[in-house]
């Protein structure tokens, strides 16, 4: 999105200046972590396509809606607008990802520092029993020396690798984790998040397409597939129907499930009054800073939940130290 930001910018400022459009991506090609792809653009705008026309072999790396809108835009004569518009919408979401990593900075950091402390507290007890000869397993899994800390350690890793393929395999296909979207969905919290930052999505795509002109099926199939969460994006089929046999938009989203009643009652005062994709705007707005509040309510949940397993790991090995040395003074009273 960063990438797509700054070429949307640039591009779409040039455009909007009169400069020339082959010009301006060829300026992009060394700025670009893609440059290939862009270069292979820049050549097909030289031997006569439209930009639209050069981006589409590389639709599913750039995103359907990003082409879809690009077209449409040249084919309206709004080309550097559309970008520019486009260029907003992923500054708004690089501003939701940064404030959300940096909420997280804290909670993250406490994490680390209590997993390598464990660490250091399984090889401090291999250490102690070569010194004593008592073995000590304070933790209570076995883990103690040199050995328990290669199995801490491999443990971490399995943890994390499953961590990561999880979190790749919800993000790279959303046919594949649709289950998961709907487990999720059903966390009060969580899902509110997800909910309603699928529903910003929606309702930025809808502002983008609905004022181009663009057929209303096209423009509502691109919206709800740009919102990138399944219970959300599964309602567009419901929708397409009530459309396709005639019913108005308001007809076909009060059919929907998993819609905001504030997005039921913008999508019918805007059919109603002409003005659906001002509406969609200042519901995006609204969107916005619920997804923030959110997001900021979630980041702090997290914080104390890391606190409360730091706090909860000291106090287990307060009391396994206890019971440790209640049993040498106990083993020694007998002995007396």
């Amino acid at each position: 999105m960063k990438q797509l930001s700054g070429f949307c910018h640039r591009v779409g400022l040039s455009v909007k200046a009169g400069l020339n459009l082959i010009d301006a991506v060829k300026r992009e090609v060394p700025r670009q972590r893609h440059s290939k792809l862009w270069q292979s653009v820049a050549v097909s705008l030289e031997n006569g396509d439209s930009l639209a026309e050069s981006l589409k072999p590389f639709k599913k790396q750039l995103g359907e809606m990003f082409v879809a809108l690009v077209e449409v835009g040249e084919e309206s004569g709004h080309l550097g607008e559309m970008l520019t518009d486009l260029a907003d919408y992923y500054d708004q979401m690089i501003q939701i990802r940064r404030d959300f990593l940096k909420s997280l900075t804290v909670p993250v950091i406490e994490f680390i520092l209590a997993v390598v402390i464990i660490g250091i507290l399984i090889l401090a007890l291999g250490i102690i029993e070569q010194i004593t000869g008592q073995r000590i397993d304070l933790l209570g899994c076995g883990l103690v020396g040199v050995t328990g800390f290669v199995r801490y350690v491999i443990f971490l890793f399995i943890v994390g690798s499953l961590g990561i393929f999880l979190y790749r395999f919800i993000k790279g296909n959303i046919q594949r984790s649709r289950p998961i979207h709907y487990v999720l969905l059903r966390f009060p919290k969580i899902g509110r998040m997800l909910k309603t930052l699928a529903l910003m999505r929606l309702t930025w795509g809808l502002h983008l397409t609905m004022r181009t002109g663009m057929d209303v099926r096209r423009a509502l199939t691109l919206s709800f597939q740009g919102s990138g969460f399944a219970p959300v994006r599964d309602q567009l089929s419901a929708i397409l129907d009530v459309v396709e046999n005639g019913g108005t938009l308001t007809d076909a989203f009060q059919t929907a499930k998993c819609l905001d009643d504030d997005l039921l009652s913008s999508v019918d005062s805007g059919e109603q009054s002409g003005n659906l994709p001002e509406l969609m705007h200042k519901l995006t707005t609204q969107y916005l800073q619920e997804s923030l509040l959110n997001l900021k309510i979630m980041s702090v949940t997290g914080g104390f939940a890391v606190y409360g397993c730091i706090a909860f790991c000291i106090i287990f090995v307060i009391f396994r130290l206890f019971s440790f040395y209640l049993g040498i003074i106990t083993n020694a009273a007998a002995g007396i």
